[in-house]
């Protein structure tokens, strides 16, 4: 699917010309890029389609609230900026893998092998009836939208803890966290354990708990994700204290140091909506256009005249394309729900094949053979085809309609080399 999108991305890059704002820039051929082709209301509106259904959206999401301040989102951006380079490509192509540990901010977060998505859920207990009254001590991290598609293969409760300076800094506590379950009365809730961790008084930064096997059971069945409830026991007095005399910061905490989950999983297969009539539609016209190839042909023209070759007339290479967000409308005040990056570069190939094929040019065997059948007998055999030889992969930073803050790689979207095939 993603190489289809980039073929259809360049398709209406070189074919659409009309009086709209355009969201396209192209390489003009002399290490320019350029705002050069516009593009109609219709025609936005359907890559706007496009995308959102690679990201796996029906719509546009519309977070309440889309502050980068808080505490998921800046631990979000911080591991974004982590495991990928410049514009979200991704380090290592295969997943979001690290063979050792992240630093994100002040904390460390453990290798997430396997990883395609991750996820940070907000805590949501003031809104559930049954947590309401031990919000300092409940949290709810919705899951419904996780799909049984999408395994776990971890998952993180994140706690921050200041210095607490009415206790020795030697004395120890232990911090535990249950899940709630259903008891066999409606009204009742049990308390399971589910993780733990011993800290010191005057232990500071974030704390956190594995969480993966809840994850796993809320992931496969939604309605037994009751809660958390935590507790916290001085371990030298052998009793039960309020997290917040430990430092413990709860939801009416400082916005950057409060409670939430991250998840991380992998999907083997991208789960995305059913693609529209619309976009399928459109598609078949981007490619049935013949009027459209003049246009093109006349666009190469006055390139040629401001002194750069035509399309074909330059040996195989990989040009520039990139798509600005903002231009689409999702990075404007009121709709910033796109964190990062600020455009998708996706690049494109393009450029001759012929005899004599140079060593630039990136070329199999197969090529260059096909090149010398071409050459002598141009009726029997194609000339061979300036294609991506190879592909990186484009992670996107976004908050979902819940406010959680979602990073999805996407493989095979830009062009990082070129060759003939």
């Amino acid at each position: 699917m993603a190489d289809s999108f980039l073929c259809l991305l360049t398709t209406m890059l070189v074919m659409r010309t009309t009086l709209a704002s355009s969201a396209y820039y192209v390489d003009n051929g002399i290490g320019q890029m350029e705002k050069m082709h516009e593009m109609s209301s219709r025609d936005k509106r359907e890559l706007q389609t496009e995308i959102l259904t690679l990201l796996g959206l029906h719509q546009k999401p519309k977070p309440k609230s889309s502050t980068t301040t808080d505490s998921a989102p800046t631990f979000m951006l911080s591991l974004y900026n982590s495991i990928t380079s410049d514009n979200g490509v991704v380090k290592d192509d295969s997943t979001f893998h690290t063979s050792h540990n992240v630093t994100v901010g002040d904390s460390v977060v453990q290798p997430i092998e396997g990883t395609d998505i991750i996820i940070s859920f907000v805590n949501k207990a003031k809104k559930v009836p049954h947590l309401r009254h031990e919000k300092d001590r409940t949290f709810y991290f919705d899951f419904k939208d996780v799909t049984p598609k999408e395994t776990v293969v971890g998952a993180e409760l994140r706690l921050y803890k200041e210095k607490a300076n009415r206790w020795k800094k030697n004395h120890e506590f232990l911090i535990q966290i249950f899940m709630l379950v259903q008891g066999k009365d409606p009204e009742d809730k049990l308390l399971q354990p589910a993780s733990n961790v011993t800290v010191f008084a005057d232990t500071e930064g974030w704390i956190t708990f594995n969480m993966t096997h809840a994850a796993e059971l809320w992931t496969k069945h939604t309605e037994a994700n009751l809660g958390l409830f935590m507790k916290v026991l001085f371990i030298t007095k052998g009793r039960e204290i309020d997290p917040n005399k430990l430092g413990i910061v709860s939801y009416r905490g400082s916005e950057d140091k409060r409670p939430f989950m991250v998840g991380f999983f992998s999907s083997q297969e991208m789960v995305y909506p059913h693609r529209t009539q619309t976009a399928l539609r459109r598609r078949r016209e981007l490619y049935s256009y013949r009027d459209e190839k003049e246009k093109y042909q006349d666009y190469n023209l006055r390139r040629h005249k401001r002194g750069v070759s035509g399309g074909g007339r330059w040996p195989c290479q990989r040009r520039a394309l990139y798509v600005l967000f903002r231009d689409l409308g999702w990075q404007k005040a009121g709709e910033n729900w796109i964190i990062a990056p600020d455009g998708y570069h996706a690049f494109f190939c393009e450029g001759e094949c012929s005899f004599p094929i140079g060593n630039n040019v990136n070329a199999t065997n197969h090529a260059i053979v096909q090149t010398l059948v071409h050459m002598f007998t141009p009726n029997k055999a194609p000339s061979p085809g300036c294609a991506p030889s190879k592909l990186s992969s484009q992670s996107i930073l976004y908050f979902d309609d819940d406010g959680n803050v979602v990073l999805k790689k996407f493989p095979k979207m830009i062009v990082m080399s070129c060759g003939c095939h």
